[in-house]
């Protein structure tokens, strides 16, 4: 087995990391892609870090969040895209991503899932993982929590075919944001 960073996928960017099984000539038989996502925030922790390192008080409550939208949409359209190329290959991807992200995509997007990762309806794994105090309380270990398989028709009919939102709520929302067209 050998590993390689950052792969190039024509047209759509890169992978985090694939390991391969490449033969004596340098034939890759068959590969493995991975992808890796941790939650991203909005707004900014700088504050509060410059606050502790200079051992000030913050001069107001920093704003900051994480960002499940950014995540959700990002990560989600990315997995759809790369699980379809892997489809083709006759491949997989294993999205390697914490629990709660998980839960919170799953939440959003009930989409089909199988115990089966051998399966050819198989092309995306969801690897989870989350911290957990240890037994004797001196810190954190990291703990795989969740392997579910899907495949990409899934993930992608799940964001799909939702239940749209209310006609009448979206137009409430017009007529609240409306401006005079200038000209």
């Amino acid at each position: 087995m050998s590993f390689a960073p950052e792969v190039r996928m024509e047209g759509f960017g890169n992978v985090d990391f694939v390991i391969a099984d490449v033969d004596q000539s340098n034939n890759v038989r068959q590969f493995l892609s991975v992808e890796l996502q941790a939650i991203d925030i909005t707004g900014s922790v700088y504050p509060a870090y410059e606050s502790m390192i200079q051992n000030n008080p913050l001069p107001s409550k920093p704003s900051y969040s994480f960002n499940w939208d950014n995540v959700y949409k990002r990560f989600i359209t990315q997995l759809i895209r790369k699980g379809y190329y892997h489809h083709h290959w006759n491949s997989k991807i294993v999205a390697i991503i914490q629990e709660a992200v998980y839960q919170n995509i799953r939440a959003r997007a009930d989409f089909i899932t199988s115990n089966d990762l051998m399966s050819p309806n198989v092309n995306i794994i969801f690897l989870t993982y989350d911290y957990e105090e240890e037994e004797n309380g001196s810190g954190y270990t990291l703990t795989m929590k969740t392997i579910a398989g899907t495949h990409h028709s899934n993930l992608q009919s799940a964001i799909l075919y939702k239940t749209p939102p209310s006609r009448d709520a979206f137009c409430s929302h017009i007529i609240r944001n409306l401006r005079p067209l200038n000209g």
